[in-house]
């Protein structure tokens, strides 16, 4: 697999084929990770324009989807690694965990290029990230663009879901977490384990 900022961009491509309006996808884009105000209780970072530095850190790639008056909220958050160390999970985990608190609808995942399988030390130290894929096994354009493209419109039918309990819009008397294991050879599905809340 080619390295990291070169695989962002085969990715990238994969996903701009894979979504159409109103979802689109950026690079490098930065999301707010807090919302302060001053002492004369002034808003201190834009929330429509975000910038790296100013309460908000840049993403690898993020699905946006526009919303009217020129409004796009981010949906879900690809971050690129070749392989991933235990400091890479306890990194993006926090950033995860940071970014919700803003935006509480948002999916955030990792993505490994030279990683096959969900490494143990994921499932120890991660806390926030919503999922992980190991994409070594997925080396053909074909196979990527699916995996890719299936991985978005989930993840943004979930966030979907998340924003309409988080503002009220749907009430519930059921949440459901669940974990999918998918065979990394076959790209199919041979276990789920759930949680209740």
């Amino acid at each position: 697999m080619p390295a990291e900022s070169d695989f962002v961009l085969i990715a990238m491509d994969a996903a701009q084929r894979a979504l159409s309006r109103p979802l689109i996808i950026r690079r490098g884009q930065p999301l707010l990770y807090a919302i302060g105000v001053d002492n004369n209780l002034t808003v201190t970072a834009d929330p429509k324009s975000p910038v790296r530095g100013d309460s908000a850190f840049e993403t690898d790639l993020c699905v946006f989807e526009e919303k009217a008056g020129g409004i796009s909220i981010p949906r879900v958050v690809l971050e690129f690694k070749t392989g991933v160390s235990t400091h890479d999970v306890l990194t993006y985990s926090a950033k995860a965990r940071k970014h919700k608190q803003v935006y509480p609808y948002l999916r955030y995942g990792l993505v490994a290029s030279n990683v096959a399988h969900v490494p143990r030390r994921f499932f120890i130290h991660n806390e926030a990230l919503d999922f992980f894929v190991g994409l070594e096994s997925k080396r053909s354009a074909d196979l990527l663009e699916s995996v890719i493209a299936d991985l978005l419109q989930r993840e943004v039918e979930t966030s979907r879901k998340l924003e309409s309990i988080a503002f009220g819009k749907v009430r519930t008397m059921l949440y459901r977490s669940e974990v999918i294991i998918e065979d990394a050879a076959a790209g199919v599905e041979v276990s789920a384990v759930e949680k209740r809340a």
